[in-house]
């Protein structure tokens, strides 16, 4: 009775809710996703800022300060110092200063389009970020429904052993039946509260992760409303519809590209470098004294110029050429882990395409088996009340029953798991 009141308080307090729910308040509490979100809008500033430098460069600058009287050592430096007296010790100025790059090997163009794959890096991340919760969430989610039926079917069982062990204990206490027939149903009994207690733990378990995808507290209840197993609008595709999925929109497969997109870039930049920068410059000084010309005069002064500019890094030669070497190593590297990304793609669909099909044959096979363990069950059930047979024959069909009816969940389980798997890798989760 203790258990059949704790489970209707479990229904009452419980809160119904499907896996899209769960996956909507996941996508907006995850810590994870929000750090990739955050990624994502940072690259997109990156971007910007690359593509800022476009602009001409502008300078200005100020100074103001003390000039000291110049000694003038006619007679050595270690004889005494003659002075040349100012005027004014004062000495002031400000410059404006302007640099516009006409070419620059392309440098500015390559890096805007770093930071351009940077940000789709970031963003398939993201994307990445969010398939793996929503599987992972799936997981608990179905790992509940899991324990959920369970512990149904173990309620059930449990209620019938007790019901059964009554009639075995009046059939003992008349002398028809042996004390160990009692013993066997009472240790199948024990044997099903302690399944029971370890079934309830980990419904808790999972309910518990799932709360924390969610942002909820840890002791929430939580109560599934999906159905379990196939629904019309789950189709299963062909093997190589998934593989021409994968390769053009997993996730994986995009952030491999970009990487490879990244490095091939890298290796494009260090070229820019040693190519000569030209562009045009140009000063505006406003000083005081005017002592860059001469003659000097004790006065302010403007001196304007413009022109172009020619700069060219000659050590760049010598002192890139591990870095180049290191660029072309790691865009090859990148070129490999691509495939590798692929490789792992086709085996990994491969694999759950092959478990999903298994587990529609499970499905099958454990219906088969409850209608056989069903009909097994009640034909002992009576032979035995009869004396027709032995009480481990009886349990043994009891419990093959029940495992029966578990096979059958966890393969309708199992295969919503693997088809969920399949929308992951090929980036439809």
């Amino acid at each position: 009775m203790l258990l059949s009141v704790q489970a209707q308080e479990v229904r009452i307090d419980s809160i119904p809710i499907s896996l899209e729910k769960v996956w909507a308040k996941a996508a907006v509490n995850s810590k994870e996703i929000k750090m990739n979100h955050l990624h994502t809008q940072s690259g997109a500033e990156a971007v910007k800022n690359a593509r800022s430098k476009q602009l001409p460069e502008i300078g200005f600058n100020a100074n103001y300060g003390k000039l000291a009287n110049i000694p003038i050592f006619n007679n050595g430096i270690l004889q005494h110092a003659d002075y040349i007296p100012l005027e004014d010790h004062s000495i002031y100025g400000a410059t404006i200063a302007a640099y516009f790059d006409i070419y620059n090997g392309h440098k500015l163009k390559t890096n805007i389009q770093k930071e351009t794959v940077k940000q789709k890096l970031s963003q398939y991340i993201e994307e990445e970020t969010i398939e793996s919760i929503h599987y992972q969430v799936a997981q608990a989610y179905l790992k509940l429904q899991l324990y959920l039926q369970f512990e149904k079917l173990v309620k059930k069982n449990i209620y019938q052993n007790e019901e059964r062990l009554k009639l075995i204990q009046k059939l003992h206490t008349g002398g028809v039946v042996l004390k160990s027939d009692v013993l066997r149903a009472q240790l199948q009994l024990s044997k099903q509260k302690t399944s029971l207690t370890e079934i309830l733990n980990n419904a808790q378990l999972a309910m518990q992760e799932l709360n924390i995808f969610m942002g909820e507290p840890d002791d929430q209840i939580l109560k599934p409303i999906d159905i379990i197993g196939f629904q019309e609008d789950q189709k299963l595709m062909g093997y190589d519809d998934y593989i021409d999925n994968a390769i053009n929109k997993s996730p994986l497969q995009k952030i491999a590209k970009q990487k490879v997109a990244l490095s091939k870039l890298n290796v494009e930049g260090l070229k820019a470098d040693k190519l000569p920068r030209i562009g045009f410059f140009g000063d505006y000084n406003y000083s005081y004294p005017q002592i860059k010309l001469y003659p000097y005069a004790n006065a302010p002064y403007l001196l304007g110029v413009v022109g172009v500019k020619l700069s060219y890094t000659i050590s760049s030669i010598y002192h890139d050429v591990h870095k180049d070497e290191e660029a072309k190593i790691i865009y090859e590297e990148q070129k490999i882990a691509q495939e590798n990304v692929q490789d792992n793609l086709r085996k990994d669909i491969n694999k759950a395409y092959k478990h999903y099909v298994e587990d529609q044959e499970k499905i099958e096979e454990s219906q088969l088996s409850i209608k056989q363990a069903t009909e097994n069950y009640r034909i002992l059930n009576q032979t035995y009340f009869n004396q027709l047979s032995l009480i481990t024959d009886l349990l043994d069909a009891d419990a093959q029953l029940l495992q029966a009816q578990f096979e059958l969940i966890s393969a309708q389980i199992s295969e919503k798991l693997h088809y969920y798997q399949l929308l992951k890798n090929t980036g439809n989760l």
